[in-house]
């Protein structure tokens, strides 16, 4: 990892802790397109983290793309989803796009100043988004393609589209051809917004090309090359990509999750440490309840981080079937949770304690 790769993963950590985070919430009641975040990110050199060195960017790989994603994510998800789509389509320009469209675009997309995105998916392949049903048609000496695309990622937002169709007189489904078409191309329209369930932020909607010149140099790889570098370049850094943002969306769950349980018994414990501290008279209720809520929050907490852990947190190694078996001792400890509440009951309803 150079060192510069090193600094941008530090800038993304800094920007998902105080910036994205703080926008989550608005980007997702608002299906607000996070275009504040992904300017940040721009700024700070995240959107070029995947372009070569030759061109301006950090040369990252899979495994730093993975590292940003996870984090983002863990911030806001739909950021990480647009980002991710974006490097993917930096990988096919960086991969097969010609000299004159490398040496135009990746300069602009490592200083942050081009956003890309795919458009594979079409409703007549279903979940197959490699196998389009749009083919390219040879009018005279040019190529015309009328395609109907879904749930495209920054549909709108994105400056060019990686577009997949098959070649003219394709023998196949897999007979395909991937082009880049910018922002703005007549013929070019996008839909109405997707109001998907989640990730609410990220410009989901159907596009439509419509009898749209496609310019040859514009061809990204040789005529008949798109479903291998589909297999080859799209899909392992999309199911990577993928894969880190649902890790850092459960990770934000988890620490949600957790969080809640302990700030509520933090909080219970301090104001019963403040009252015993200044001899409240009253402190005898919380004195009985404390170790009561604390201890069901240890269980708590435990018992699904080892849900979590599946088999491997019944083993010896990393510790935490220790916490678990240590979790468990407060609760039976005398006196033991359910005499706790026990007695809070009868403090409650004036009945005398023994």
């Amino acid at each position: 990892m150079t060192k510069s790769t090193q600094d941008l993963l530090a800038k993304n950590e800094m920007l998902a802790k105080d910036l994205l985070a703080a926008n989550a919430d608005a980007v997702d009641r608002e299906r607000r397109f996070p275009r504040q975040n992904l300017e940040a990110l721009a700024r700070n050199g995240l959107l070029g983290l995947t372009v070569p060195s030759e061109f301006g960017g950090a040369g990252a790989g899979i495994p730093e793309m993975a590292q940003a994603l996870e984090r983002m994510a863990q911030a806001c998800a739909s950021t990480a989803m647009v980002t991710l789509m974006h490097y993917c389509g930096t990988a096919v320009l960086a991969a097969h796009g010609s000299p004159t469209l490398k040496q135009s675009l990746l300069p602009q997309v490592a200083r942050g100043e081009h956003l890309m995105t795919l458009a594979f998916s079409e409703a007549g392949s279903g979940g197959h988004f490699y196998m389009p049903v749009s083919e390219v048609r040879k009018i005279g000496a040019g190529l015309r393609l009328t395609a109907r695309k879904s749930f495209v990622t920054s549909a709108g937002e994105a400056d060019s589209y990686v577009i997949s169709a098959r070649k003219a007189g394709a023998t196949g489904p897999t007979d395909l051809d991937l082009y880049l078409v910018p922002k703005g191309t007549k013929g070019f329209e996008v839909g109405k917004p997707s109001e998907g369930l989640g990730l609410a932020g990220n410009a989901s909607a159907p596009m439509s090309l419509e009898d749209v010149d496609l310019k040859a140099e514009n061809r990204l790889g040789s005529e008949g090359s798109g479903f291998q570098t589909m297999m080859e370049v799209v899909l392992p850094r999309f199911q990577v990509g993928m894969a880190a943002i649902s890790l850092g969306i459960a990770a934000a769950a988890f620490q949600a999750a957790t969080a809640l349980e302990l700030r509520s018994a933090r909080a219970y414990l301090a104001e019963t440490i403040r009252r015993v501290a200044a001899g409240d008279p009253e402190t005898m209720l919380d004195v009985l309840g404390i170790k009561a809520r604390a201890a069901e929050a240890a269980l708590a907490v435990a018992s699904r981080a080892m849900t979590l852990g599946g088999g491997a947190a019944f083993g010896r190694r990393g510790g935490m079937e220790r916490v678990f078996r240590d979790a468990q001792a407060a609760s039976v400890m005398a006196p033991a949770t359910d005499v706790l509440k026990e007695f809070l009951g009868k403090a409650c309803l004036g009945v005398p304690l023994f």
